[in-house]
C-alpha cells in the first residue's frame, strides 16, 4: 500500500465502525447508477466511443469513420450508452451528434487513462 492512506480497521471482534460505514455507504439509486457506468464501460469498444467523444460531439457516420467499424454496429454501442444515461445526442437537420452527458464521466475517463499510462511509464 505504497502512498496510501492508512485505513481504519473495523471487525465484528473488538473496534467496529458498523454505523458509521452504514451511514456513508451510497443510496440505492446511486449505486445503480454507478454500477450502470460500469456495465457501460465493461465493453472496450464502448470506451473507445467514449474517449473520442471527450472533446467532441460526433456523428454516428464520423464515427463509423473513426473506429473503421460499421455503422450498425457503432449506433448499437450509442444506444447502450444511452440506455445507461453515459452519452446524449442532439439532433442538427438529418444529423445527430453524440455527446457525453456528464464531466464525472469525462473526468473518470481522463483519471483512468492518466494514472493508466504513469504506471505503464514506471515499469
Amino acid at each position: 500500500m505504497k502512498n496510501q492512506q492508512k485505513l481504519i480497521r473495523s471487525c465484528c471482534d473488538g473496534v467496529s465502525f458498523l454505523e458509521d460505514i452504514q451511514k456513508n455507504l451510497p443510496k440505492s439509486q446511486t449505486l445503480t447508477e454507478i454500477s450502470n457506468v460500469f456495465k457501460a464501460l465493461s465493453d472496450p469498444m464502448r470506451v473507445k466511443i467514449l474517449y473520442a467523444l471527450i472533446d467532441y460531439e460526433i456523428c454516428v457516420g464520423e464515427m463509423a469513420n473513426i473506429l473503421e467499424l460499421p455503422q450498425s454496429h457503432v449506433s448499437h454501442q450509442l444506444r447502450i450508452l444511452r440506455r445507461y444515461g453515459i452519452v446524449d445526442y442532439e439532433k442538427d437537420k438529418k444529423m445527430s451528434f453524440y455527446y457525453i452527458k456528464d464531466t464525472y464521466i469525462k473526468i473518470l475517463l481522463t483519471t483512468l487513462l492518466s494514472e493508466k499510462e504513469g504506471q505503464n511509464e514506471n515499469r
